[in-house]
C-alpha cells in the first residue's frame, strides 16, 4: 500500500516539473520571437559612387527584452557593394525596454539593380533573425551633356611671380645699411677740420700763454686734452710760420713736412719725441709721469719760439 502511494506522489512530481519546464520553454520562446530586426535605407536609387545610408534595428516588442549574442556580421564588401563607414551601436532605452541601431555608409560603383542580402543577427538560445532583401538601383553618371574629354598633357612649368614689395623693402633696407655705414666712417674716422691760424693774429706771447694755460690739467690728469691741445696749438703755428698745411696729414707725413725746418738737430728730435707721446696718449691710452707732462710743455715752447727766431716769411700753401 505504501508503494503504490509512494509511485502515484512520484509520477505526480513528475508531471508538475514537465509542465513548469514547458512553461518557461514557451516563455522564452514568446520572448525571442517577440524581438524585431528591421533594415532601412534613405535612399533606393543612387548614381555610381554616390553614398547611401543603411539603418539595421534590432528592438524589441511588447515589453520584452532584447537578449543579443552576436551582431550583425557586415563585410567591407558585399555583393557590389562597399561599407565606407561604420558609426558605433546605438542603445536606446524606452520603458525600461533596450533596442539596438546601427548606420552604416555604403556605396557601389558597378551599375544595375543589386540587393542589399539578409543581414542575420543572433540572440540568446540559439535564435537567429534576419532582415529583409532590399534593392538598390545604381545609374551611370550622365555625361550626355559634357564635352569631349581632352587628352592628359604633360606638366606645365609654372613660373614664380615676382614679389616687387619683398624685393622694395630688401632695397631700402640696404639703402639704410649703406647711409649708416657712411655716417660712421665720417663720424669717426674723418678727421676734423680745423682753422688754421692766421699769421695777422699770431703772437709769440699769445701761443707762450696758451701753452701755460695748459698746465692745470697736468695736476688733473687729463692728459688727453692737455697733449690734444698742445699739438693743435704747434701745428697751427707751424702752418702759418712755414706756409705749410698739416691738417689732414699724420704725424709721420706732418715729421717730414717740418724735417730740417725747426732748427737745430736736438730741438728737432725733442718735437718729434712730443709727437710720439701725443699719440701714444691719445690713441694707446698711454698714462704718462709728470715729469714727462712737463718736458712736453717745454718741448712745444722751445719749439714755437725756434720757429719764431729763424722768422721764415709764409709762402705759398703747400699741400
Amino acid at each position: 500500500m505504501r508503494k503504490l502511494r509512494f509511485k502515484v506522489q512520484n509520477s505526480r512530481f513528475k508531471v508538475c516539473v514537465g509542465c513548469l519546464c514547458l512553461v518557461a520553454c514557451s516563455l522564452f520562446s514568446l520572448q525571442a520571437v517577440a524581438q524585431k530586426v528591421t533594415t532601412i535605407t534613405n535612399k533606393s536609387t543612387i548614381r555610381i559612387g554616390e553614398q547611401f545610408e543603411l539603418k539595421l534595428t534590432v528592438e524589441p516588442a511588447a515589453n520584452s527584452t532584447v537578449l543579443l549574442e552576436a551582431w550583425f556580421n557586415l563585410p567591407d564588401s558585399f555583393n557590389h557593394f562597399e561599407v565606407l563607414q561604420r558609426l558605433p551601436i546605438d542603445t536606446i532605452e524606452v520603458g525600461g525596454a533596450k533596442s539596438f541601431t546601427q548606420i552604416f555608409l555604403i556605396t557601389s560603383y558597378d551599375t544595375g539593380t543589386h540587393n542589399l542580402p539578409e543581414f542575420p543577427v543572433k540572440l540568446i538560445g540559439n535564435q537567429t533573425f534576419t532582415s529583409l532583401l532590399l534593392p538598390i538601383k545604381v545609374l551611370p553618371v550622365n555625361i550626355s551633356n559634357m564635352q569631349d574629354y581632352n587628352d592628359v598633357k604633360e606638366i606645365i612649368e609654372v613660373e614664380p611671380e615676382t614679389d616687387w614689395w619683398l624685393w622694395g623693402k630688401l632695397g631700402f633696407g640696404i639703402l639704410l645699411l649703406i647711409l649708416f655705414i657712411v655716417f660712421i666712417v665720417k663720424y669717426f674716422f674723418s678727421n676734423k677740420t680745423i682753422k688754421p691760424i692766421k699769421k695777422a693774429t699770431l703772437s709769440i706771447k699769445d701761443i707762450l700763454q696758451q701753452i701755460d694755460a695748459l698746465q692745470p690739467l697736468i695736476t688733473k690728469q687729463q692728459y688727453r686734452p692737455l697733449f690734444t691741445s698742445l699739438i693743435e696749438i704747434t701745428r697751427n703755428f707751424s702752418d702759418a710760420q712755414l706756409g705749410i698745411s698739416s691738417l689732414t696729414k699724420t704725424t709721420d707725413e706732418y715729421m717730414v713736412l717740418v724735417k730740417g725746418k725747426v732748427g737745430n738737430e736736438p730741438t728737432q728730435v725733442q718735437y718729434y719725441q712730443l709727437l710720439r707721446l701725443s699719440d701714444a696718449v691719445k690713441f694707446a691710452k698711454y698714462q704718462p709721469a709728470t715729469t714727462e707732462c712737463e718736458q712736453a710743455l717745454q718741448a712745444a715752447k722751445t719749439f714755437v719760439t725756434t720757429i719764431h727766431s729763424f722768422n721764415y716769411q709764409p709762402k705759398a700753401n703747400a699741400v
